[in-house]
């Protein structure tokens, strides 16, 4: 049996050897790995021994994680987010010598707008975006109903400010704070906020809604057996009402992508949405994935307005696929796993390295 390589953020897999419950279902890999063939290894760039050019990885044994050194899987899924820059060197080792998928890319929210926008085809799915600057600020308040200013990297909703024209004062909204403010006030509240860090501005698009509140939409789009690009679920997002953040770690809650449009699109409509959905989130993978050949195992969070049209708000290199499970899309959310197991297996039948 050939042994793939699944590689977990240090916080992940310390959880997993102790026995707990993490939001990476690990049985799920050796279950699709037994019918593909494959054994799963998990560990993180910590456990490499480059020199030696072996691994002390981890192995599931029904109930948990047993060590064992090995030789470093030809193939390797990375899912670590977070690393320092010993971490970082072991993937771009490991890219040199081995097949790493969803290797080490650009993250930047603003290089990445950039990328994508390159693509006159896709252009029709990215909000107005610009680097956060107190000039952009004021044009954006001028010019939308709502702004969002959010750091350039991050992730889950953290640091995010939703701002929302209110006749001539603004509602500032972000995870722990609820301000009416004026326009100078505001002003000066976003400056102390953003300090010296790199930030976003970006146009709110007026959004569907579902039982009254903004909803978002986790697109995971991977490659699947054939290499090919592929949408493996949906699941809607639906923002929390004090925060207006739809992150499931900020308040959010999930449901089934059916459940939220039903308000607002008509059963012969949906389709067609679901269909805009997928033809925009497989060519916005296919043109970030021109600059990242690596890219396989892409989360895109996505807005459709009242007529239906999709954007873009953010590209997310680490699905972290739980919103799935929340909305109780459980083969969605087993597909999420088998998608990138199934191209796993190509590039090994593919002796591709």
């Amino acid at each position: 049996m050939n042994r793939v390589g699944i590689m977990l953020d240090w916080s992940i897999m310390e959880s997993a050897i102790q026995g707990n419950k993490t939001y990476e279902h690990l049985p799920y890999y050796v279950e699709i790995g037994s019918q593909l063939g494959l054994e799963p290894v998990f560990f993180h760039p910590r456990h490499v021994n480059v020199q030696a050019q072996t691994v002390k990885g981890y192995f599931w044994n029904g109930k948990g994680l047993t060590p064992r050194v090995t030789r470093l899987p030809r193939v390797i899924h990375n899912r670590v987010l977070t690393g320092d820059a010993a971490s970082r060197r072991v993937i771009q080792f490991l890219s040199r010598t081995r097949k790493v998928f969803n290797g080490l890319v650009v993250r930047d929210k603003g290089r990445v707008h950039h990328m994508l926008w390159k693509n006159p085809e896709i252009r029709r799915y990215l909000p107005h975006t610009v680097p956060y600057t107190r000039a952009n600020l004021l044009q954006f308040l001028d010019r939308y109903r709502i702004v969002y200013v959010k750091p350039s990297i991050g992730s889950v909703g953290i640091g995010v400010v939703r701002i929302e024209r209110q006749g001539d004062r603004f509602l500032s909204v972000a995870s722990k704070h609820r301000h009416l403010l004026t326009k100078r006030d505001l002003i000066g509240e976003i400056a102390r906020w953003v300090g010296k860090r790199r930030f976003l501005i970006q146009q709110g698009v007026p959004l569907a809604l579902y039982e009254g509140r903004t909803f978002d939409i986790r697109v995971s789009v991977q490659k699947n057996a054939e290499r090919q690009w592929t949408v493996s679920g949906m699941v809607a997002k639906v923002a929390n009402q004090k925060n207006k953040l739809s992150n499931l770690s900020r308040g959010g809650s999930a449901v089934p992508i059916a459940q939220a449009l039903a308000p607002s699109f008509s059963q012969e409509e949906h389709q067609r949405v679901l269909d805009e959905i997928s033809q925009a989130a497989i060519a916005i993978a296919k043109q970030y994935g021109s600059h990242f050949p690596s890219l396989a195992d892409l989360g895109m969070d996505m807005g459709v307005d009242l007529q239906g049209n999709p954007y873009l708000i953010e590209v997310n290199v680490r699905d972290q696929r739980y919103s799935f499970y929340k909305a109780g899309e459980i083969n969605m959310f087993e597909r999420t796993y088998r998608h990138p197991m199934e191209y796993a297996k190509s590039l090994m039948e593919q002796k591709i390295t």
